[in-house]
């Protein structure tokens, strides 16, 4: 069940500049809505020239010191959980474990050679996500345009129903955008958007006064477009019935890989 606005956030850090983006981002939201907020360090196993698999949290002194490294740079207060594994796996399980509504998780943009050799992150977090993620590409800045990408499925209501709570909460506008396959499809998208929009509540519409678009063309290439002075987009991930995956290599995984704006991913179910 989707639970928005968040109510616990789970914040996945390291020492890098993308991970010092999102718990910025993670901090200001779980200031707004009033959620409790808690971070992840994830420690991978990694080969070593004397043993064939070891991890590092293990080695005398490493544990203790990075984590020394990364509450200094949380602040006092800080919840902090420092867990081995991968994060693509360690950080779903978490947000399982501790009920969160929200991941928020930097990204660092990797070339496409290197993404394809070592995968991102991000994008297979979002794949085993039990909830909402937050993929921060940049410094978090209060979002007052919010994209949300919709279609005709009856999922699409799940991503502009968070963009709505998100906008009005920054007191900002929602751009509502469906993008079809030629022109011909052009009206029934439009009746289609202008219904989803006047299925928000009557108070919500007024203090986010939707802006409907539709657009011609590929969808992650409009998408793409669309973000143009926009500061967050909001779309829904789909998962297949059957082998309960996330159908990414469409739409939402190259929204995440190219999109240079925060990307929040829905889970459609």
């Amino acid at each position: 069940m989707l639970r928005f606005p968040p109510r616990r956030i789970l914040v996945a850090v390291e020492s890098t500049k993308a991970s010092l983006f999102a718990w910025q981002a993670a901090k200001e939201i779980s200031e707004r809505f009033g959620a409790a907020l808690e971070a992840v360090w994830c420690v991978p196993p990694v080969a070593t020239e004397l043993a064939g698999l070891e991890s590092l949290s293990r080695r005398p002194g490493f544990r203790a010191e990075a984590l020394k490294r990364l509450r200094e740079r949380l602040g006092p207060g800080a919840r902090l959980h420092a867990v081995n594994g991968e994060p693509a796996f360690a950080i779903p399980r978490l947000a399982r474990e501790r009920a969160c509504d929200l991941i928020v998780i930097g990204t660092h943009h990797r070339p496409g050679l290197v993404r394809w050799v070592q995968g991102s992150t991000a994008e297979a977090v979002v794949h085993g996500a039990p909830c909402p993620v937050l993929v921060v590409p940049r410094a978090w800045n209060a979002p007052r345009w919010i994209l949300a990408p919709v279609n005709a499925a009856v999922y699409a209501r799940r991503g502009l129903q968070a963009a709505a709570v998100l906008a009005r909460a920054y007191k900002g506008r929602v751009a509502v955008v469906e993008v079809v396959a030629d022109s011909a499809q052009g009206p029934s998208a439009a009746k289609r958007i202008s219904v989803r929009a006047e299925k928000l509540p009557a108070a919500v519409r007024r203090d986010v006064r939707p802006e409907l678009e539709v657009r011609v063309g590929h969808p992650v290439k409009e998408i793409l477009r669309a973000e143009r002075d926009r500061d967050l987009v909001v779309l829904v991930a789909h998962r297949k019935s059957l082998l309960g995956d996330m159908v990414l290599g469409t739409t939402v995984e190259r929204v995440l890989r190219h999109s240079r704006i925060p990307v929040l991913a829905i889970p459609s179910r």
